[in-house]
């Protein structure tokens, strides 16, 4: 078999991945607006006729803070996944252990995962500077990458369901139907498209980060593995620790963000200087075949995913552009 006919063949196996992942997005971006609209107008329904409570207002709140539409696009995701992949990947394939996890390992991944805020902070230090220069801002997107509900509907969903949907959805689905083709194709593919998923110019080169190391997770231990590191992080990162900083003064919440944030990116680059010999060994046993890469983003779904999310992150840059 020739590389065109390799391609081609390849093409079409991976579309699929693609497609899915657009229907998934059709799904979350219908689901969480009709919830939000319906719980915005019963609230609005409820109040007094006389009150300065406008329906705008509290639409605003339930998009903001309103999870239970997450959670409804959720579970018809994983209706989604069921049709697609059937029971036997779904239920078994995705969750087979390839070996035991130790606790150093543990909490070398754990270290790396949020070392990725260090990452998420200097990329958006530098890419801000580059786009004042033409007069764009970003902040709203960094904003927008580090918000968090003050609801219970969201802790749920940020801190329970989302860990363990998305990992359902890219380190099982995504992942395991990539790993025949290799490994390491596998860990970089799924994460590529944990990254784009995110439809944020700031938070999207943050996912594809630590979708490496989820990655790597799941495909090297187990797929629970990669839902406890992803539920460790948006807990203390997220709800933990953003109701801890409301107790203590501005500079001291700041000082324990940035002494969490520091002291495992100094964890984890040591770890990996430690373990550099381990990490060449695991690419020169691991390879990337460039067929693989050629095929998986020129295959019509993948191709009109990441277009699409392209144009809307684009669109929402170039519309700040002076007249």
């Amino acid at each position: 078999m020739d590389r065109r006919e390799t391609v081609r063949i390849l093409r079409r196996e991976f579309s699929g991945i693609g497609w899915a992942l657009m229907i998934y997005a059709v799904i979350m971006n219908m689901a969480v607006p009709a919830v939000a609209v319906g719980s915005a107008y019963l609230q609005y329904a409820m109040i007094p006729v006389n009150s300065n409570i406008t329906f705008e207002a509290l639409l605003e709140y339930q998009l903001l803070n309103n999870g239970w539409g997450y959670l409804v696009a959720a579970l018809m995701g994983a209706f989604l996944m069921l049709l697609w992949k059937k029971s036997q990947f779904c239920f078994h394939t995705i969750w087979k252990a390839e070996k035991p996890m130790k606790a150093g390992s543990f909490i070398m991944l754990l270290c790396l995962f949020i070392s990725g805020q260090t990452v998420f902070q200097v990329l958006a230090t530098v890419m801000e500077m580059l786009f004042n220069t033409v007069g764009i801002t970003i902040q709203d997107s960094v904003e927008s990458a580090s918000a968090m509900g003050d609801t219970f509907s969201m802790f749920f969903y940020i801190g329970v369901v989302a860990p363990i949907t998305e990992e359902i959805f890219f380190r099982g689905l995504i992942l395991r139907s990539l790993e025949p083709f290799g490994k390491r194709f596998a860990i970089f593919g799924s994460a590529f498209l944990f990254g784009i998923f995110h439809v944020n110019i700031i938070q999207s080169p943050y996912a594809f980060a630590v979708g490496l190391v989820l990655g790597y997770t799941a495909a090297t231990y187990h797929i629970g593995w990669a839902m406890v590191l992803h539920m460790a992080n948006n807990m203390l990162l997220g709800d933990t620790l953003s109701r801890i900083s409301r107790l203590l003064p501005a500079a001291t919440a700041d000082i324990l963000f940035m002494a969490i944030i520091y002291g495992c990116t100094v964890v984890a680059i040591l770890t990996l200087v430690k373990k550099h010999r381990e990490i060449r060994a695991y690419f020169r046993t691991e390879p990337l075949y460039g067929v693989c890469m050629q095929s998986f983003f020129t295959s019509p779904g993948v191709l009109v995913l990441i277009i699409a999310i392209s144009a809307i992150v684009l669109s929402g840059l170039i519309s700040q552009l002076p007249v």
